[in-house]
């Protein structure tokens, strides 16, 4: 439902650029490759990236410009990566998220943060 929401919402692109530092292009395109964009992820349909519940906690976050944490950070950092393999490179989405995960391993730390709760 949060996806769906992020979606609809047209303030959260400057709120996170204004309270990272990330430039709005940047993060439009970060908002596009997360929230819009299909891809060819190994199904019959290009589709898009499944809803993920750290990932949505870190969108908030990012938003409210409160309690900003590394990861979120690195999540940005890494679906930028990611993207720029893609669409830039011409990698499939497998070998592009290995290389951005490899810089920049936001599941690593979604998974701590799991093992701490």
């Amino acid at each position: 439902m949060y996806y769906n929401s992020v979606r609809k919402m047209t303030s959260d692109v400057a709120s996170i650029s204004a309270n990272t530092g990330f430039n709005i292009d940047e993060i439009s395109i970060i908002k596009n490759h997360i929230f819009f964009n299909k891809y060819d992820l190994g199904g019959s349909e290009p589709e898009s990236f499944a809803p993920e519940y750290h990932m949505a906690l870190s969108w908030q976050r990012l938003i409210d410009g409160k309690n900003i944490e590394d990861m979120d950070i690195i999540l940005l950092k890494h679906e930028l990566r990611e993207h720029e393999l893609m669409i830039v490179q011409g990698m499939n989405y497998s070998d592009a998220h290995r290389l951005a995960e490899n810089e920049y391993n936001y599941k690593l730390l979604a998974d701590l943060k799991d093992e701490l709760l």
